[in-house]
């Protein structure tokens, strides 16, 4: 690791752009500032994440990544995902990357420990939850994310996680669907970093559970992979805490020797509030800053991609509306605009005679389309008319250059279970 003053001496480095081919679609990485985290560290073996929950299918982009976990459906060491779930969830947190195949996760080179609790078919009882939270802790688990949730609490359960956090574990758990404020576990325990799941705008979806309770958010849509189709996308609170396990991966891999109340302080003390919840979006760059990890000048625009995707940032002033010729390939195209001072801004990309249009929060709004091959006109207004520095960037097919396939759609089942308190 670079030290911090030979960091800020060296000027910013451009965030690193993995050659995957589902990159260009990957915004979680990029709005929680992982990818400016990556030219520190992408992950070390070493750093074991337990995925509590049904399994892990050996895909091709986790290759390298298992190491032996425990099915405690059937009392064996088979921990291979019939379902689905459990291998969407592992892929988010740790599909290797810049090896041109499927996506990136978030600690490309963090294992992932798969602990088996739930067929995918029936709710996962919380016995067998504190089991495996247990079994991860003691085989080596340094992170244990759960994307499974119930309405009540469990004296096991509550147990496990009580001496996940006495053996310097941290837990990373799945907010819920519900969409209100009544607490799910294990999320709510103490000492579990109950998450969230936000949008590119930094708001929560509609369909997340929210309250003061919720002490950090993560993206809540992600691109994954699946072991039947393989590129999908899809949403959900389960998404949300893998993220927050791979940062917090990445964290452990700077160094190993942070303690696990110490990287979730980080996490959740550098956070962007979010109204609904009583923390905010998870930031990588700003937690790693925080634990004197890195240096101040590491951030920099997206570097340029390979695989036939273009990417290309302006930076200017903005007083008003701005109209732009952007040239790209036949495929999908995004568009991320920020503006240095509060604005609310509007892009709309004219392709042929169509127009699709994207707004957004203050200061951020991106746009997703599929185009055509040619130059396309791309007007930015933003309200008040007032000047302000902006940065626009641009991710494209390059011209005459197959693009990557489309992606399918997952769903996530991150709270379907029994409203008992035996049950999740």
């Amino acid at each position: 690791m670079l030290a911090a003053a030979a960091l800020a001496t060296a000027g910013p480095a451009p965030a690193l752009a993995p050659n995957d081919p589902a990159w260009p679609l990957e915004w979680g990485l990029v709005v929680t500032h992982t990818a400016d985290l990556w030219h520190t560290t992408t992950g070390d073996p070493r750093v074991v994440v337990a995925v509590v929950d049904t399994g892990v299918a050996p895909v091709a982009d986790l290759k390298g990544a298992l190491v032996p976990g425990w099915n405690f459906v059937a009392g064996n060491a088979n921990t291979n995902d019939t379902e689905g779930h459990g291998t969407w969830v592992a892929s988010i947190v740790a599909a290797r990357g810049n090896n041109n195949l499927d996506a990136a996760g978030y600690c490309w080179r963090c294992s992932v420990m798969p602990i088996r609790v739930s067929d995918g078919h029936g709710p996962a009882s919380t016995t067998d939850i504190a089991r495996g939270i247990v079994w991860a802790v003691d085989h080596g688990a340094r992170i244990i994310n759960i994307s499974l949730n119930g309405p009540g609490a469990d004296p096991a359960e509550q147990m496990a996680i009580a001496y996940a956090a006495a053996h310097n574990v941290l837990v990373a758990a799945a907010a819920g669907n519900s969409g209100d404020t009544a607490p799910r576990y294990p999320a709510a325990y103490p000492s579990v970093l109950a998450v969230a799941g936000t949008d590119e705008q930094n708001a929560l979806y509609p369909w997340s559970t929210r309250g003061d309770w919720v002490n950090i958010a993560a993206p809540g849509c992600a691109t994954l992979i699946d072991p039947n189709v393989g590129v999908a996308s899809g949403c959900g609170s389960s998404f949300a805490p893998a993220a927050v396990a791979g940062i917090a991966g990445l964290l452990f891999s700077i160094d190993g020797s942070l303690t696990a109340a110490q990287v979730s302080d980080a996490l959740r003390s550098t956070a962007h509030p979010v109204a609904g919840i009583g923390g905010g979006t998870v930031d990588a760059l700003a937690a790693a800053r925080a634990l004197n990890l890195v240096g101040t000048s590491t951030v920099g625009s997206i570097a340029p991609r390979e695989q036939g995707i273009q990417i290309s940032t302006i930076n200017g002033l903005i007083a008003g509306t701005r109209v732009l010729s952007v040239r790209t390939g036949r495929g999908t195209v995004e568009v991320r605009f920020r503006a240095a001072a509060k604005r609310s801004c509007e892009l709309e990309l004219q392709i042929g005679r169509q127009i699709v249009v994207a707004t957004g929060g203050l200061r951020t709004v991106t746009l997703h389309a599929r185009t055509t091959t040619g130059p396309h006109r791309l007007t930015v207004t933003c309200t008040p008319v007032e000047p302000t520095h902006f940065e626009l960037t641009i991710a494209s097919p390059v011209p005459g250059v197959r693009s990557a396939k489309p992606l399918r759609t997952a769903h996530s089942t991150a709270s379907k279970r029994l409203p008992t308190p035996s049950f999740r």
